[in-house]
């Protein structure tokens, strides 16, 4: 009896830092870390509530993005200025209100590794980083009792800061999505009354906040003058979406371009190929890739965004109007043929 008091008394404190969707502001939230918290959690791989205590941390809408990528939270704090180190009077004040102290922080957000370092010290308890983007810290703290990550170049990076760290063998699997039916598919496009025939391409990165809207309108552009029906998708937080919607209306609207305030699982339905151009090479670019092929959904091989990417080589832009034209061929032999 008393083991058990202590244990719910003490618990595990998670901290993650969820996407937003609130527009042109400066976001720190993830998809990543959400995911991997929420799987972690799902699947016992971390102990669930009640001993465990989930903070996330970001404006009002994190708590509907968090739900979203499917992750229980006990509690929301807003960052003043969008420093989350500004919070850790207002979870200490909480702890106090609760009569409760953690017995151990693990941290899923790089960005947040001031605020859970903080936390730590004052507690005098062990904390643990889940790294996936070493390089957002801007100052490595040397306070974690232990770092995990998934990919070399940020065991690498977390070495020459003088951290020891272990790649991790298990995480990365809770975040694949489930199986996606021809219905659901079906449905979904349905609903936003999106032809059979059109390629629906989202543009993603693990803070959507970093898609840059401008840059995919110009490549839609270009493709739809090669002669694809296609529909593209971008988040409502991406960088240049005004100049992106002004170019989309300049050349009177030959694709469709939606603003989206969705989270990636719910997007997958309507995707026949996404998007990721980045030359980052880290734990998030790597587990984004992962979790989109994982839903059979092609990743089109564009390292270097919108008129860049598609111009830089004639190669380049060869390689990707194949890939449309597999994408092409691929939609209409999976269509059910009618019984009519």
């Amino acid at each position: 009896m008393t083991s058990d008091t202590h244990q719910h008394n003490t618990p595990t404190l998670h901290l993650v830092a969820p996407p937003s969707i609130q527009p042109n502001l400066t976001h720190l939230g993830r998809t990543i870390p959400t995911l991997l918290l929420a799987g972690a959690l799902r699947d016992s791989l971390t102990p669930p509530q009640p001993h465990s205590r989930v903070i996330i941390v970001g404006d009002s809408t994190t708590k509907s993005t968090a739900s979203a990528l499917g992750l229980d939270f006990t509690d929301h704090f807003a960052p003043l200025l969008s420093n989350p180190k500004s919070l850790k009077r207002t979870i200490l004040s909480r702890f106090r209100s609760t009569a409760t102290t953690p017995s151990r922080i693990i941290c899923w957000s790089d960005e947040l590794t001031p605020l859970a370092s903080s936390l730590a010290s004052h507690f005098d308890i062990p904390a643990e980083l889940i790294s996936t983007n070493p390089s957002s810290i801007s100052k490595p703290h040397h306070s974690f009792d232990s770092i995990r990550v998934f990919e070399p170049q940020d065991h690498d990076w977390w070495l020459d800061h003088r951290h020891t760290c272990r790649t991790d063998q298990l995480l990365s699997a809770v975040i694949d999505p489930a199986e996606i039916s021809f219905e659901h598919r079906a449905a979904a496009r349905t609903n936003l009354n999106i032809d059979p025939d059109t390629i629906v391409l989202a543009a993603v990165a693990d803070n959507p906040a970093h898609v840059d809207a401008r840059e995919f309108a110009f490549l839609l552009g270009l493709l739809a003058v090669s002669g694809y029906q296609v529909l593209g998708i971008v988040p409502n937080t991406a960088k240049n979406l005004d100049q992106a919607l002004r170019h989309h209306r300049g050349l009177d609207q030959p694709f469709r371009l939606m603003t989206t305030t969705d989270q990636l699982p719910d997007l997958l339905p309507l995707l026949d190929a996404c998007i990721h151009p980045t030359d980052e090479i880290s734990g998030s670019t790597q587990l984004i890739n992962r979790y989109i092929e994982r839903a059979d959904i092609p990743i089109l091989s564009l390292r270097h965004s919108g008129k860049a990417g598609f111009t830089r080589a004639q190669g380049t832009a060869n390689h990707l109007l194949d890939q449309m034209d597999q994408i092409k061929h691929t939609m209409q032999t999976t269509q059910p043929k009618s019984t009519l």
